[in-house]
């Protein structure tokens, strides 16, 4: 694998602007107790992160690891049984193999790649499909986003009916949820409009794009997966028990720092937070993350603690991750490196 000029200088430009985004999250912890007075000149001690950190619930923080292991454990099951419904037999351990790697890569690789192309790469050697393949990384995701967006609006609409949630505070979770469904609605269209398609011309478009002949067999793939609702009924079974096991983590981990918010607003706020967190708008997401909890978990009225929750997210996702190293190295050293080289091309 080569280091060109531009990879090193882009790499490079991502680290500092990494670093940058960590240094302007990290400005915001207070290391320290810190003493304030309120207006009736009560005082009250606001705890710092030390003071946080040592009292952290340990059996809720194993509780959040083991619902993020299980939600990956999940996804591979899913994306299993999608490859399965578009006609590729992948074994079991192999798609756990590449879940775990594509995670590893998602989170700490700061190239250009990512963890979705590892796993593309991986998927296709020997297998002449790549179009089927894509899609259905593709579809997975899909899948994922169609469940989440699912999650926060049931809950929402829950919650209204019992008048939790009303006023200024019900735009907060509509806006997204009404964006997100009026894309997926958007897309629904087009893909299964041919009258549409004909009118924008998309396959005159797609013609011009690189890998033209995989994205019209993704395009088919799509169509066939999603114009069969019975056998997506399991995928969806499974895209429940994958989301139930990474909400149910981020409550844990609430409730490892004591944060003092109902179960709802988990429930709402995290299939939320997911959703956001995942527009690549910054590097590794930094920043991101952190101030959407900020804003979604206000209700704990300690910005402290929420900031901590956000960092103890993304320290468990990273920690959860690591067997996905160990997976991509078991392929062995020569192999590596022509995976690399590989995905890279």
């Amino acid at each position: 694998m080569k280091f060109t000029p531009r990879t090193i200088a882009l790499t490079g430009l991502k680290l500092v602007l990494m670093g940058i985004l960590l240094a302007l999250v990290l400005r915001q912890v207070h290391w320290y107790d810190v003493e304030t007075v309120t207006a009736m000149g009560e005082r009250r001690l606001a705890p710092g992160l030390a003071s946080i950190i040592q009292e952290i619930n340990s059996q809720y923080y194993v509780l959040a690891v083991i619902g993020i292991l299980s939600s990956l454990v999940a996804c591979a099951l899913r994306w299993q049984r999608v490859l399965t419904l578009l006609g590729l037999t992948f074994r079991r351990s192999e798609v756990l193999k590449l879940v775990f790697v594509g995670d590893f890569f998602n989170n700490f690789l700061l190239g250009s790649l990512g963890g979705d192309a590892v796993k593309v790469f991986l998927a296709v050697r020997q297998r002449s499909q790549k179009g089927v393949i894509l899609a259905s990384i593709f579809a997975d995701r899909l899948i994922g986003l169609i469940g989440l967006t699912t999650h926060a609006a049931i809950m929402l609409i829950i919650l209204v009916v019992q008048g939790s949630i009303s006023g200024r505070s019900l735009w907060l979770p509509v806006a997204p949820i009404v964006v997100v469904v009026s894309g997926l609605a958007g897309g629904g269209i087009l893909l299964f409009s041919t009258r549409l398609q004909r009118l924008l011309r998309i396959d005159a478009l797609a013609s011009r794009l690189p890998f033209s002949d995989q994205i019209r067999q993704g395009g088919e793939a799509l169509r066939l997966l999603f114009g069969k609702p019975g056998p997506l009924v399991s995928v969806f079974a499974l895209t429940f028990c994958c989301q139930a096991c990474s909400i149910g983590a981020v409550a844990f981990l609430g409730l490892s720092l004591n944060l003092g918010v109902p179960v709802s607003t988990y429930l709402l706020s995290a299939p939320i937070v997911f959703i956001l967190s995942a527009v690549p708008i910054t590097p590794g997401g930094i920043g991101v993350l952190e101030e959407l909890c900020q804003l979604y978990f206000a209700a704990a009225g300690n910005p402290n603690k929420v900031l901590v929750l956000a960092l103890l997210i993304r320290l468990t996702i990273l920690l959860c991750s690591l067997p996905g190293i160990v997976a991509f190295w078991s392929y062995g050293r020569p192999e590596v490196a022509e995976i690399r080289s590989g995905v890279e091309r």
